[in-house]
């Protein structure tokens, strides 16, 4: 009964576990077969040195051999991967009588029977019944030449027809990456070939020489018809880098090249089709040639340096580089002879009363409105600093201007602004000649109609892609007061934004600065409409956060150097500052104690180390309605009495900004004399006040006086007593008191 049971058990227990297998097959996945696929079986290379390439599909690991009597003319980029990839194919140049072939298997790891195979095949440069481009070259060397044999050429076509920047029915063709390997061939019609494809001519009947339209030797055919695509697969030519001199030698006419350059300076407010001056790092001068017509041709010329690749072609009888894309023109790197140094002034101060003729910046747009393409302000330093902007518009409401302005507010009329942030924009470009270590200081002008944004932010990067915002981030850097539209000479609004970089700011890099609207909030409370402009007025600069530290003169009882100050812009700058010259910091009203320290007055503002006694609102006031506010500064008590020397720098106020036509009040100067007054007890020269004159426009002078019978209550009064129409803005620093 019991071996029954058992056995009765065992039978149901081995039921159980064969339904527990059949369900556990019946879950199982089935895995998919493991598949290799090419997207070309065959690959015919020309006989240059070259790279090709072709894809693997793949939902799996594997591996790829190579077979063949020689494999070392060809390196393969990978030789395994997982899924789907790319393999590059490097090939050296085939100077052999015969073609050469490879055969490339790519083969899954775990399952051999997943394979598929690409043939590989170098043609030969010394074919049977094939002249070389070099031997062509030759065979003109002294005039034209007719072939009169059977004979054929083959070239891969370098230039680019569909861009038209080469000459009228013409293709630069090329057999090789080394010298006397490129010529140009000239058809009856436009043969539309792509850049890489090689082509085969007949040459029986075809004429070559030196065409006196070109400059350059030309291959030019029976017919047309003689010209012919070969069944080699089309490469991506490479530019062969040569120096200026193997450029003039002539040696490598018509064929791709190579070299790093710069747009001279005097050329940068040019657009490319103005044929423009171009310098190697050595000084080494010549033209990049670019038609009207060709694709790029409007485009404003790069300000930085880097890779100019193109044609070796003539220009008005000197070799030229002649790009075949926009992608040729690979100018982004610092300038050779630039970058900014900080303080940095970028300045649209006008040469004239005229629009468009800058003093300091080339303008390569015109004063119309339309397209903005190609349009930019570049500093005339040569340090590749430089404005464009991003703007929308519809109904013709699209220009980027450059006008002269009566205030001495010359600016960039931009508009329209109805795509929104980040959509518009104006950029700032800043070429780095020294690395910013810590937090900068960017001032600049900018002023709005009522129907452009009032609201804007800032951004900034070291790349022009990725982009960072200083804080706040949540709401506008600056913005424009509602009703406060620009124009009649007023409304020119200044603007400061200190910045603690996110990212390395490195010499030999580049700062990019971006201003766009935060929202459509217009200046007249509405939304913004197509035609709403801004104007970029005076200056752009970029400076470190100011901070001072001046050592006290042994000896003295008291002394004031303003290092506490450090607002407004310097003076010093002079007319590059234009309209910003007036930008002064904060009134002495709203000083805390240390900016005081000690000091009270009245039109006393903020310069970055010194002090502006007195003040003519010039942001919101037009040029002909401007009012003089005289200002004072009284010092603290010295505690010291007796005979005391005091000494100080002082330097007058002269705006420079204006043209002699502008109706500027302020456009002869302000006082070149100030008065000292004791204050407390005490004299000057026997009198309680001194007229200090000899003040100049633009450096600081030191002056010295004696106060006689002072108590420990004198203090000194800086200020001015300009008659009725007078202006009287004056510096003042390094106040020094000694006994």
């Amino acid at each position: 009964m019991k071996n029954r049971l058992l056995n009765s058990f065992f039978r149901t227990a081995a039921a159980f576990a064969l339904l527990l297998a059949a369900g556990a097959c019946k879950d199982d996945v089935a895995l998919p077969m493991q598949r290799v696929a090419l997207n070309t079986h065959a690959i015919l290379a020309p006989s240059f040195a070259t790279t090709l390439s072709f894809d693997v599909e793949a939902n799996c690991d594997w591996t790829i051999s190579v077979a063949g009597d020689d494999t070392s003319w060809a390196e393969l980029s990978r030789t395994e991967a997982t899924g789907m990839a790319t393999v590059a194919v490097s090939i050296a140049e085939n100077d052999t009588s015969g073609s050469r072939s490879l055969t490339i298997r790519v083969v899954a790891k775990r399952n051999a029977a997943a394979a598929e195979e690409l043939s590989f095949v170098q043609a030969s440069a010394t074919a049977e019944g094939y002249l070389s481009i070099p031997d062509l070259r030759k065979l003109a060397a002294d005039g034209d030449y007719t072939v009169t044999q059977d004979a054929k050429m083959r070239g891969i076509v370098v230039s680019s027809v569909q861009d038209n920047n080469y000459y009228d029915n013409c293709i630069a063709l090329q057999s090789a990456l080394k010298a006397n390997c490129g010529i140009t061939l000239r058809t009856d019609e436009v043969l539309y070939r792509k850049p890489g494809e090689e082509l085969e001519i007949d040459l029986k009947g075809a004429v070559v020489g030196v065409n006196p339209g070109t400059g350059v030797m030309e291959v030019k055919p029976a017919a047309d018809d003689k010209v012919s695509r070969t069944e080699t697969t089309q490469v991506t030519p490479a530019a062969v880098p040569v120096t200026y001199e193997q450029l003039m030698s002539g040696d490598y006419e018509s064929m791709y090249v190579s070299l790093g350059v710069q747009v001279v300076v005097s050329d940068m407010n040019k657009k490319l089709s103005d044929n423009v001056t171009v310098q190697t790092q050595d000084d080494e001068r010549f033209v990049l040639c670019a038609r009207q017509a060709s694709t790029f041709g409007i485009d404003a010329v790069p300000v930085g340096s880097g890779r100019l690749c193109g044609i070796a072609g003539i220009y008005e009888g000197a070799y030229a580089v002649m790009p075949c894309t926009s992608g040729d023109i690979a100018m982004t790197s610092p300038r050779f002879d630039g970058g900014i140094t900080l303080p940095y002034v970028l300045s649209i101060m006008t040469k004239t009363a005229s629009n468009g003729a800058g003093k300091y910046i080339f303008y390569s747009g015109s004063n119309g409105t339309g397209s903005i393409d190609g349009v930019a302000a570049t500093a005339m330093d040569g340090t590749g600093a430089g404005i464009t902007a991003k703007l929308s518009s519809s109904g013709g409401n699209l220009g980027f201007r450059y006008w002269n302005e009566n205030s001495g507010h010359h600016n960039l009329p931009m508009k329209s602004w109805t795509g929104g942030k980040d959509k518009d924009y104006a950029l700032f470009t800043f070429p780095l000649n020294e690395s910013v270590d810590g937090p900068f200081r960017f001032s600049f002008g900018w002023s709005a109609s009522g129907t452009a944004p009032a609201n804007w932010t800032l951004s900034y990067s070291n790349d022009n892609v990725v982009w960072y915002t200083p804080a706040p981030t949540d709401e506008p850097h600056f913005v424009i007061p509602q009703g406060k539209s620009v124009g009649s000479g007023k409304n020119f609004f200044y603007w400061t934004i200190d910045i603690t970089p996110q990212i390395p700011l490195e010499r030999r890099g580049t700062l990019y600065i971006r201003v766009t609207p935060f929202n459509q909030v217009t200046v007249n409370s509405g939304t913004v409409a197509n035609g709403g402009e801004i104007r970029l007025h005076s200056c752009a600069v970029v400076e470190k956060v100011p901070s001072f530290s001046t050592e006290k003169p042994a000896g003295a009882v008291y002394f004031e150097p303003f290092d506490n100050l450090t607002t407004g812009l310097d003076y010093r700058h002079g007319d590059k500052l234009a309209g910003m010259l007036n930008f002064c910091g904060s009134d002495i009203s709203v000083w805390d104690a240390g900016a005081k320290n000690g000091l009270s007055g009245t039109n006393v503002r903020q310069r970055p180390g010194y002090a502006q006694i007195g003040f003519v609102e010039t942001q919101t006031v037009a040029q002909g309605s401007y009012a003089n506010s005289a200002g004072s500064l009284l010092t603290p008590a010295f505690g010291a009495s007796g005979t005391l020397r005091v000494s100080f720098d002082a330097m007058a106020y002269k705006n420079t900004s204006v043209h002699s036509n502008s109706g500027a009040k302020d456009m002869n100067g302000d006082l070149k004399s100030v008065v000292v007054e004791v204050i407390g007890g005490g004299t000057i020269d026997g009198a309680a006040k001194k007229v200090v004159s000899g003040l100049t426009y633009t450096e600081f002078k030191n002056f010295t006086l004696t106060i006689d019978g002072a108590t420990a209550s004198t203090a000194l009064r800086f200020t001015s007593e300009p008659a009725s129409g007078e202006f009287s803005r004056w510096f003042i620093d390094n106040i020094c008191v000694t006994k």
